[in-house]
């Protein structure tokens, strides 16, 4: 038989798809699966009018455009069958490739007879697709027929859609999981997995995913071992989610090798999320090796991920091993994870291994970024002199980099030198790395290494920066700029910082007279700010004047000065201001009460009521419950984990970095969810 002679890159695609075509490559099936992945959540909110319907007619119009050019645009019929969400009162909808979008390239077209799923929203002329996605199944779901399954876990999503408290979704979709098989269950594991935090309060959730982990339908198992670790990896109270039927199953589904390998992937995450408890159960610990015959590098890198995270000790002497053993120009994500399991296994050993890795692979002329990385796992006594020896040899920028990343972890006064060299104005990213390290080490050394480049500095806010830690450290150079950007409602807190950093014995002779001059609100604002800041007293009657009447233009700037001042006189105010429906006003009381409220000694009690209560409204705007939640923190309300406990449930600060943090305050307190 001839072989093929492939002459242009166009032929060879041709060929490949050809050979795909009639089967001869193979390929890997579960690649191609329409459903894997498929978040339905978003498109159930957003879509005004969703629709099952059966494909009735699908025509075509040819359009010439300058006499050469042809662009071919279709029409569909559409027969509705149900109304899931919405009003139709049409037998027939009409659309175009325009409305839907254009899927002319996908594996799947559109044909006479389909059913599927339509979510559309208004569009300037009428409806247009509300999910287009990246191809025709997942924007416009295919449907068994009018009572596929599908469209029953869809119903489950409209409804968490429009409920408002984030514990009943949950519910919702606990709900569903049960009665749900197959297909219809993965968009529900993805509502799931958006709250998390929620369903880790109770046993019920994950039983419910785990339920999905024994199927053969490798997508529906690979979406239910996601969901389940995003489960325990926020089980931050170790309530008993793990029981010896979910073990079994995750044991069972690790079993199955003939699966997808993003399937198993998935399950090795989720069992290494549960912890040392798998390594009891002999089953799960012969899969737990880094030499099973046909494993993928994929599933060593899981494995050593969770080696390293739990420490498991017994694994010591193998991940070593692989260490050593692996190839100087391994994948490097390989190479990161397999350094970070054996520093966190044996940092003794680990320097050894990776200082001789580093020299192995300088020599053989490859980057040593990734061993540079490595060593600032190590304890500063291991990691410091083996950078500092690396940095005598000539690294390139990339290297460099690692190293300012490094010395910016280890944060230790023995780099201080070395990374002064690196601040170099034509390099950037280098400048701004090594730069962030002299910060964090926060010595009068780093200091003088900084003092020389603050002129060269054209951020603005960066150079505010650098004024402050100059100013912390005895050097006043940056006075002029604290000054002059004062005024920048952008810079104005750093410009602040900065100012109190240096305690220029200019500073309130310069403020009170701009404060006595200026005609200009912005200039009268910042000097007030800076009056409270640096703790200047004598403006206190000044200020309590101007917040009697909350109106005043200048009166947010008060409030928080008076609160710099710690100023009691002003708790009245600020309990009137937390009442005010000027957001600037709110913020500014909320920001005073976290300081003036600690001094009152249990003179402030409505005040804590008062932002209690802001934290957990829903109609308040995300910056004010920002400002409360700050204020809280600061005066230790015991009465914080029940406003965190509303705030946490409240569906409109889903997406938000305010609940985020709200989640992240929540874990680090230990702060039980109680039942609502």
């Amino acid at each position: 038989m001839y072989g093929l002679q492939v002459r242009s890159p166009t032929r060879a695609f041709l060929i490949l798809i050809a050979l795909i075509a009639i089967g001869g490559l193979n390929p890997a099936q579960a690649r191609d699966e329409w459903y894997r992945g498929l978040d339905l959540e978003g498109a159930a909110g957003s879509a005004d009018l969703i629709l099952v319907v059966r494909v009735s007619e699908v025509s075509e119009t040819k359009v010439v455009f300058g006499g050469k050019a042809e662009r071919v645009s279709q029409q569909f019929k559409f027969e509705p069958l149900q109304v899931l969400k919405g009003i139709f009162t049409r037998d027939v909808l009409s659309l175009t490739t325009d409305d839907i979008g254009n899927y002319g390239e996908g594996a799947t077209q559109l044909e006479r007879g389909q059913v599927r799923l339509l979510f559309l929203g208004r569009s300037g002329i009428g409806y247009a697709n509300a999910n287009q996605t990246g191809n025709l199944d997942r924007s416009v779901p295919p449907l068994r027929d009018g009572n596929d399954p599908l469209r029953d876990a869809l119903q489950i999503l409209i409804a968490v859609t429009q409920q408002h408290d984030r514990d009943k979704k949950v519910n919702l979709v606990v709900d569903g999981l049960k009665n749900a098989k197959g297909l219809p269950a993965i968009p529900l594991l993805f509502a799931l997995r958006r709250r998390a935090l929620l369903a880790a309060q109770s046993a019920e959730a994950a039983a419910a995913v785990t339920a999905h982990l024994d199927t053969t339908d490798t997508p529906v198992r690979e979406a239910a071992a996601q969901t389940l670790q995003a489960i325990l990896e926020q089980n931050y109270l170790d309530r008993p989610l793990v029981n010896e039927r979910v073990l079994e199953t995750l044991t069972d589904a690790l079993r199955q090798r003939q699966g997808d390998l993003q399937a198993r992937l998935a399950v090795l995450r989720a069992l290494g999320q549960v912890g040392a408890p798998v390594l009891n159960r002999k089953a799960v610990a012969e899969q737990f090796q880094l030499d099973l015959p046909k494993q993928t590098l994929m599933e060593r890198k899981v494995l050593l991920m969770v080696i390293g995270q739990h420490q498991w000790a017994d694994r010591r002497a193998a991940v070593a091993s692989f260490f050593e053993q692996m190839p100087v120009d391994a994948p490097t994500d390989l190479q990161e994870v397999a350094g970070h399991a054996l520093t966190r296994l044996d940092p003794n050993g680990a320097a050894g291994q990776i200082v001789d890795r580093l020299k192995a692979k300088y020599a053989a002329g490859l980057n040593v970024q990734t061993e540079l990385l490595l060593l600032s796992e190590l304890p500063p006594g291991l990691a410091v002199p083996a950078l500092l020896d690396a940095a005598k040899v000539s690294l390139n920028l990339e290297e460099k980099l690692a190293f300012a990343v490094s010395a910016y972890r280890l944060a230790d006064p023995g780099l201080v030198a070395t990374l002064a060299d690196l601040l170099d104005v034509r390099r950037p990213h280098l400048r701004w790395q090594a730069t962030e390290a002299l910060l964090k080490i926060n010595t009068d050394e780093a200091a003088r290494a900084l003092q020389p480049h603050l002129r060269e500095e054209a951020s603005l806010h960066r150079k505010l920066q650098l004024v402050e830690f100059l100013g912390r450290h005895g050097i006043g150079d940056g006075f002029p700029y604290a000054m002059e950007h004062l005024s920048e409602p952008e810079l104005l807190e750093q410009a602040v910082a900065a100012l109190v950093a240096i305690r220029d014995p200019k500073t309130v002779p310069a403020l009170r007279q701009i404060l006595k001059t200026s005609q200009d609100l912005k200039w009268n604002a910042a000097a007030i700010r800076g009056l409270g800041a640096v703790g200047a007293k004598e403006v206190i009657v000044q200020l309590l004047k101007i917040v009697q009447d909350l109106r005043q233009p200048l009166a947010p700037a008060a409030l928080i000065a008076l609160g710099d001042l710690r100023e009691v006189k002003a708790l009245a105010t600020v309990q009137e201001g937390l009442l005010s429906r000027n957001d600037r006003v709110v913020i500014a009381s909320a920001r005073a009460a976290g300081k003036l409220v600690p001094a009152a000694e249990g003179q402030a009690e409505e005040i804590r009521t008062q932002l209690v209560t802001l934290l957990a409204n829903a109609d308040a705007t995300e910056e004010v419950r920002a400002a409360v939640l700050d204020a809280l923190l600061a005066i230790k309300d015991p009465r914080l984990n029940r406003a965190l406990n509303a705030a946490v449930r409240d569906a409109g600060l889903e997406g938000s970095a305010l609940l985020e943090r709200i989640e992240k305050v929540m874990r680090e307190q230990k702060i039980e969810l109680k039942k609502s």
